[in-house]
């Protein structure tokens, strides 16, 4: 279980140190700005990840379409949530912005412990010989740099209640859907078929071979989504951790 190797390394720490310069930079720029001004970098972001998005459907229906691409994964979630955040100006704008702050902040908290989980190191060898490769790649850390942008850039403030029950209730449908799907196609949407982490995918078929299929399914999908919900809930908190550092006592405008 390799947590990282060399190619991660020589992409993922150049990346992060010219994101964080970027923030910096857009902090100094942009902190005195309304929140329509300060959202224009995650309006950018976002128009990206779905330009992305498009162009991996259309490469892999152009292929003989790969059911994996249904985005029913976890990253796939921020096709949806980095557009509807930096564009929706509604009653649940609050709700979405933690819920999306909570999701970036999960992906950026794997990407910096386990990034050999969320792509390979073939991924990052192959970047510019492939087009699934290089959205691969490109997607996660457009992510993280999404992460840094919205307490960076003060785009969401957190509700005193309610927020993490959103978060909560988000995570519980998105796994409830992506489960069932991976189950009725056969296909490994959010390891919800069968798990990439070598020593549990052990446990998985230890506990297979002695419960049945159906008893260790479902068993094992319940663990996956109360990982998935604990995880993202820690996430969601250290989010907050960081809005704070970050913020400290300045206030911007809304």
């Amino acid at each position: 279980m390799e947590l990282w190797t060399k190619e991660h390394a020589i992409t993922v720490l150049p990346a992060l140190a010219g994101m964080l310069i970027l923030c910096v930079v857009l902090r100094l720029t942009l902190q005195k700005k309304s929140l329509e001004t300060r959202m224009l970098p995650l309006k950018i972001l976002g128009v990206l990840i779905v330009l992305l998005e498009i162009g991996k459907q259309l490469t892999s229906f152009s292929q003989g379409y790969d059911l994996y691409h249904i985005p029913l994964h976890y990253c796939s979630l921020f096709i949806f949530m980095i557009p509807i955040m930096a564009f929706y100006r509604g009653k649940h704008q609050d709700k979405v912005g933690g819920i999306t702050a909570a999701l970036c902040g999960a992906e950026f908290i794997m990407m910096i412990i386990y990034p050999n989980l969320i792509y390979g190191a073939w991924n990052v060898r192959d970047y510019f010989k492939g087009f699934f490769d290089f959205h691969t790649v490109t997607v996660h850390l457009l992510i993280m740099l999404g992460f840094l942008l919205i307490p960076t850039l003060d785009l969401h403030t957190p509700a005193k209640k309610g927020e993490q029950k959103a978060v909560i209730i988000f995570i519980l449908c998105f796994c409830a859907v992506s489960a069932t799907a991976a189950q009725l196609l056969e296909t490994n949407y959010n390891n919800f078929y069968v798990c990439n982490i070598p020593p549990l995918e052990s446990l998985r078929q230890a506990v297979e071979s002695v419960t049945g299929v159906l008893v260790a399914k479902i068993f094992y999908v319940l663990c996956v989504t109360v990982m998935d919900v604990l995880f993202t809930v820690g996430a969601y908190w250290a989010y907050r951790g960081l809005r704070r550092l970050v913020a400290g006592k300045t206030a911007t405008p809304v």
